[in-house]
């Protein structure tokens, strides 16, 4: 009986030993924008649980779903103890809009600090507009927290995460013509550990009737 009882309490014990390991916290965020609502941002945190952090355990990895809707991700801050992201929706006036971020984040023992290595071969895509850009780079990473900057007002103009490996066009506005612009990548995995940052420069001007981007 008491080697029946014994093993039923190492079974138990490593059953809570595989949850734990496994824990993950799940949220999801929506929103909404009506006809006639102008473009909108939202600032949301997740913090560990109490009963976590008295274990000694942190956020080890975040997993990022953008697939419903038009929502994206503009910055994000991935911490043992708490994530925080910042969401917008960017839209027209006239035309009503809705998205949601699925936000998963597996607690561990150990966080990983190593970080891949920065993205290369930055470009603008044949395939986007000259006013309205698909920027793109190589990298085996899927996140990247992308910066544009606008030299000529010397104001940063734009800022995203991708979800998408390799590639995220401009979904808000337009460029300017006649404007020099420099824009940054740095990408990172489910760890949230960004690589260096590494940048690439335009400008946009009008040859010959025609509006046409050209790199700096």
């Amino acid at each position: 009986m008491r080697t029946k009882l014994a093993l039923f309490l190492v079974l138990c014990f490593a059953l809570t030993c595989l949850t734990a390991q496994a824990q993950t916290i799940e949220k999801t965020f929506f929103h909404q924008l009506k006809v006639g609502e102008q473009p909108q941002s939202w600032e949301h945190r997740i913090d560990l649980p109490e009963e976590a952090a008295m274990q000694g355990r942190v956020f080890v990895a975040r997993s990022l779903d953008l697939r419903m809707g038009k929502l994206v991700i503009e910055s994000e801050l991935f911490t043992p103890t708490f994530y925080y992201v910042k969401v917008r929706l960017p839209k027209h006036p006239e035309v009503p809009m809705a998205g949601n971020l699925t936000v998963e984040l597996k607690i561990g023992d150990v966080l990983s600090n190593v970080a891949p290595q920065a993205a290369s071969q930055l470009a603008l895509s044949e395939y986007g507009a000259t006013l309205k850009p698909i920027f793109t780079w190589k990298t085996p990473a899927r996140y990247a927290a992308i910066t544009l900057y606008d030299l000529t007002e010397q104001n940063t103009v734009w800022e995203r995460v991708s979800t998408t490996c390799g590639y995220i066009g401009f979904d808000e506005g337009w460029l300017k013509k006649d404007h020099r612009y420099r824009w940054a990548v740095k990408v990172s995995e489910v760890n949230g550990r960004y690589s260096p940052e590494v940048m690439a420069g335009f400008r946009i001007e009008e040859q010959n009737g025609v509006v046409i981007a050209i790199p700096d």
